[in-house]
């Protein structure tokens, strides 16, 4: 494990020095992974020292037990030594700090932050959920997890006043976790909830009987109070990464990244799943006469799970679509590549649910009409509630996301899309190889059964599950080979942008880069001035209509009084 931790040490350090063209000097680097990595040891260890320290004077003060002096002897050595060690180290940073401002700015104390930061919330979060738990439900109090929620809390409030900022994908992974706890959290008390009122409405024959105990929505209030415990601690720290931080923070790919594979592709998986459950569920109670055995309130229970995940990823995916433009400015620019991405993605999703559909049904069709052994089943409706469930589910989101694309079909911006591109070439490249596999198969069965001579009605009847796939996929790849053909002819080469390069060189100037990434054909570069002031005043707008009106790479300078000058460079 060292040895790979030492190798993966050495590659981030060659990458980051490519990176740098050679201005990074490795050893200080390398001098700066120990220093930090043995601050945040110390760290560590100081507070582990104290957290058993006060969780020794919490359980006196509940239970009146002094416990084991040996384990109390750890807890105070930890403290003293680490808590020493700690001291100092920090007191020559410290020097250091005073004496190079810029040391603040650096991969490792930014990593150092980054990681503790999100250490320090885990703790709190997990022993915030053991006190809440223990007040709203009368769960155990855990002295240990209680003294961590102040240790933890005392040093991320330390911490915050410590210069330096943490870069935005800390915020955004720490919002990542607490947002899959929210879900979670909240789709087990929706759960409980629709499980009670399905409860009342539905006849149980158990309690029909009088076999049953209990109160329903007293056993509902106790289980919601339970999940409540980490459904507030997790919205605790959604809100201190999300949104008072993420939400905030000026557009880049890591914040659309979260945006789109966190919060609307996973709401919309969420969604999609629960959808095909809830349809799933009625088509197999109307097709599965198996289904009906054990009666309606047995087989539609699980409904309620359905319906709270639905609820769940209902609500993501509504309310990451709405941060994916992120600003009034980028709606008004017009359309960008993150809402093409957004767009693409809930398509693709909707395409390949509605694939398996169709080749379900294709296979159910073939199943009923090729000859077969007369062991094999044929009874289908099992796997016909399964094709008609992926087709519901799967066709609306597919029909309703290619719709918003086709909609700018012809543009030049749209049809030159990088996105659009991987969508059509991927599909189109995808199925192909479905159709170019199904085919194979088929061929290698018969001439195997030719060659070896058990060509028989066993091996023919296999021939429908690559008949299937054929069928399905055979429509999917021609559909999307003839809208990338239209696009080609739609878009000729000359008329597409090239991708130019255009560097900025000044301070803070985050409204002029969002401008400038949202041109098309434009990769954007930026370059910090040495001893330029932290932000200054510039006028994006005519910038960005000469970078449009330039066919060029360009740099931008931006001086210290807020002028601006673009130079047409060689590529």
């Amino acid at each position: 494990m060292s040895l790979i931790l030492l190798v993966a040490l050495v590659v981030v350090v060659v990458m980051y020095r490519r990176r740098g063209s050679g201005r990074v000097d490795v050893g200080t680097m390398v001098r700066r992974a120990m220093e930090y990595g043995f601050l945040y040891g110390l760290v560590m260890a100081t507070a582990l020292g104290a957290t058993g320290a006060l969780g020794r004077f919490f359980e006196v003060l509940v239970d009146g037990q002094t416990g084991d002096p040996e384990e109390l002897a750890l807890w105070f050595s930890l403290l003293i030594v680490a808590g020493g060690a700690l001291v100092g180290l920090s007191f020559w940073l410290r020097r250091r700090f005073r004496a190079d401002p810029s040391e603040a700015d650096t991969v490792g104390w930014s990593l150092y932050r980054s990681a503790l930061d999100l250490t320090a919330v885990g703790f709190v979060v997990a022993g915030s959920t053991q006190l809440l738990g223990w007040l709203l439900d009368g769960w155990h109090l855990d002295t240990w997890m209680l003294a961590a929620t102040v240790v933890w809390t005392v040093v991320g409030a330390t911490h915050v006043r410590l210069p330096g900022g943490l870069p935005t994908v800390t915020h955004l992974i720490g919002a990542s976790v607490a947002l899959v706890g929210i879900s979670i959290s909240g789709a087990v008390i929706l759960e409980h909830l629709l499980g009670w009122a399905y409860g009342g409405t539905a006849p149980d024959p158990i309690g029909s009987l009088g076999l049953a105990d209990g109160d329903r929505w007293s056993d509902a209030v106790d289980r919601i109070a339970g999940t409540a415990a980490p459904l507030l601690a997790f919205a605790g720290a959604w809100i201190r990464y999300w949104w008072l931080n993420g939400r905030t923070a000026p557009r880049s790919p890591e914040r659309d990244g979260y945006v789109l594979v966190v919060g609307v592709l996973g709401g919309l998986a969420a969604t999609v799943v629960a959808a095909s459950g809830v349809f799933h569920t009625l088509l197999s109670w109307v097709l599965v006469s198996s289904s009906r055995d054990a009666g309606a309130s047995a087989h539609f229970d699980v409904l309620s799970v359905y319906g709270a995940l639905l609820a769940v990823g209902l609500s993501l995916w509504a309310y990451h679509r709405r941060e994916v433009p992120h600003a009034v400015v980028r709606q008004a620019s017009g359309r960008d590549e993150v809402s093409r991405l957004y767009d693409h993605l809930e398509a693709g999703v909707g395409l390949v649910a509605s694939t398996v559909g169709v080749a379900l049904l294709l296979g159910i069709f073939l199943h009923k009409v090729m000859p077969a052994p007369d062991d094999w089943d044929r009874d289908v409706v099992e796997i016909l509630a399964v094709a008609l469930t992926a087709l519901l589910a799967g066709a609306p989101v597919w029909a309703r996301a290619w719709k918003r694309i086709q909609s700018h079909a012809g543009e030049v911006a749209e049809e030159s899309s990088a996105v659009r591109r991987i969508h059509l070439f991927t599909v189109f490249g995808v199925t192909a190889l479905c159709v170019l596999g199904s085919l194979g198969m088929m061929v290698f069965l018969i001439l195997f059964g030719l060659l070896d001579g058990s060509l028989d009605v066993e091996k023919v009847a296999i021939f429908r599950f690559p008949l299937a796939l054929l069928g399905a996929t055979v429509g999917v790849a021609a559909y999307h080979g003839r809208v990338l053909r239209v696009g080609l002819r739609t878009v000729p080469s000359s008329a597409r942008p090239t991708l130019r390069t255009v560097t900025v060189v000044g301070a803070d100037l985050t409204d002029l880069i969002d401008g400038l990434q949202a041109v098309p054909g434009v990769r954007v570069i930026r370059r910090l001035r040495l001893g330029s002031p932290e932000a200054v005043p510039a006028d994006p707008g005519w910038v960005i209509d000469a970078v449009r009106e330039s066919a060029d790479d360009l740099v931008v300078v931006v001086s210290e009084d807020g002028s601006v000058e673009v130079i047409p460079v060689a590529p």
